[in-house]
């Protein structure tokens, strides 16, 4: 039950509104909104903090935490594939109240953005931190959950190969599945790849086996690609998909994203 809605001025003013108890910060109020609970809640809306910005910056493209999904669907200045990611949201009344930082904050288990953030080696800025922060770290480090306000994200080398795809039985339901990948090169050998499965129930996983595979080599056959990456990942079954299923769709999906950036050669 949402009680009172701050809207500081600055950052120092937002984190300093956030240690009161039963609070949260609020971007796109995409959650926030849907809330039944009974218990009093001081919302800290981030309006006025200035973080809506999608700009370069000496070779990144920075992504401020309070630009929406549509916002980035339809800059041109970010990586093909984070826009793609943006745009499997098919609402775009959601598109346009999703935040970026909300996003991350909140970490939907099924969050097709996640994973192809993860596999471009994205970075944030965090109030209180002097350095920037893996996502990954962010992810897994608790000293970060519930309290940290993300001010952007930045994506290190934009002008990576990458690609994403998912599997959900509607365009609007859940994902069951999210395949992503990044990697300096393809041909005429595999470079730096980063191939990232998020199985939509909790588990994000690096194919480290399958990317060493590949590395410094030419693009296998698409049946050795297929069954490298059914192998690496355990797949849950939930509502929406089997686990066999899922484990048939892990090993085409990796195989659709590395066609998709090699531009169509090899992986056939």
């Amino acid at each position: 039950m949402v009680t009172e809605i701050l809207r500081p001025q600055s950052v120092q003013e937002a984190l300093k509104a956030r240690s009161l108890p039963h609070s949260a910060y609020l971007g796109g109020g995409t959650w926030l909104n849907a809330s039944r609970s009974e218990t009093p809640v001081t919302l800290i809306s981030l309006e006025k903090l200035g973080l809506q910005g999608i700009a370069a910056d000496q070779g990144r493209c920075v992504i401020g935490a309070s630009a929406t999904l549509q916002q980035v669907v339809d800059h041109g200045g970010v990586p093909e594939a984070v826009r793609s990611a943006s745009a499997l949201t098919a609402s775009r009344t959601l598109r346009n109240m999703i935040t970026i930082g909300g996003e991350l904050a909140l970490h939907p288990a099924d969050s097709a953005l996640v994973p192809i953030l993860l596999a471009l080696g994205a970075q944030l800025s965090v109030a209180g931190r002097k350095k920037p922060v893996s996502l990954h770290a962010f992810l897994s480090d608790r000293s970060f959950a519930g309290t940290s306000l993300v001010l952007s994200v930045s994506i290190p080398e934009p002008r990576r190969k990458a690609a994403v795809r998912a599997v959900s039985r509607t365009s609007h339901s859940s994902r069951s599945l999210v395949v992503a990948a990044s990697a300096e090169a393809l041909q005429p050998v595999v470079v730096d790849l980063r191939l990232i499965v998020s199985d939509c129930r909790g588990s994000i996983l690096r194919l480290t086996k399958l990317e060493a595979a590949l590395a410094g080599q030419p693009l296998p056959p698409r049946s050795d690609v297929e069954a490298a990456a059914e192998a690496e990942l355990p797949q849950q079954a939930d509502i929406h998909a089997s686990s066999q299923y899922k484990a048939y769709m892990t090993r085409v999906l990796a195989a659709d994203v590395l066609r998709e950036m090699a531009g169509g050669k090899g992986v056939v």
